[in-house]
């Protein structure tokens, strides 16, 4: 399943809207998009650039299409998101 940008930009607003309601985003983005896996991590846990930079959070784009979970930068790829907290 790709993620659109569409969607990406809609979990940025959220985020950017309600990072203040909770420390775990999570279950809010889950009950919003559904359709779309979400895992939540530390920014600090991870090496690479992130897709987008927020204020507070950190996205990531997971390409689970193969044995080994990648990070990707490629929308089309992406299974799933990484919210990493800053």
């Amino acid at each position: 399943m790709c993620i659109s940008n569409e969607t990406m930009n809609e979990i940025e607003s959220y985020l950017v809207e309600f990072h203040q309601l909770s420390n775990n985003p999570l279950p809010m983005l889950k009950d919003c998009f559904p359709e779309t896996s979400f895992l939540r991590m530390s920014a600090s846990d991870i090496d690479e650039a992130p897709f987008r930079s927020l204020t507070n959070y950190n996205l990531y784009l997971l390409d689970g299409r193969e044995h080994c979970v990648q990070l990707t930068n490629d929308l089309s790829t992406a299974t799933a998101i990484v919210v990493a907290q800053k």
